[in-house]
């Protein structure tokens, strides 16, 4: 069987997150990781970034946006789904539209300001 070793990338950033993974699933709020004896380990606002299973390795990319996204994206397959509009996807579209907003303000005052 295949352990992985769990790399989370932030920004400016990499760190060991978990190891002998054997089970990861994408949720609305990041990513679950479950090891070989059955612990559970959730690392929220990351996705996948790559898998290398001849180095037995897993990158995760880790950014506040992508929690929001994750969430958006889910509401919006219950609309599809279910053949009804919500509200909600339209609350959520703007609260990754403001985060989109303040990164790049945050930014621009970093680097330019």
């Amino acid at each position: 069987m295949c352990e992985f070793k769990v790399l989370l990338r932030g920004v400016g950033e990499v760190k060991d997150v978990a190891s002998d993974v054997i089970y990861v699933k994408v949720d609305g709020n990041g990513v679950i990781l479950r090891d070989i004896i059955g612990r559970e380990h959730r690392v929220s606002s990351a996705v996948i970034e790559e898998v290398n299973v001849s180095r037995e390795e897993l990158k995760l990319i880790h950014n506040p946006l992508l929690s929001l996204v994750l969430k958006f994206l889910e509401e919006y397959e219950k609309c599809v789904e279910k053949g009804e509009y919500s509200e909600v996807l339209e609350e959520l579209w703007e609260e990754v539209k403001a985060e989109g907003s303040n990164m790049i303000r945050s930014l621009w005052v970093k680097l330019k300001g």
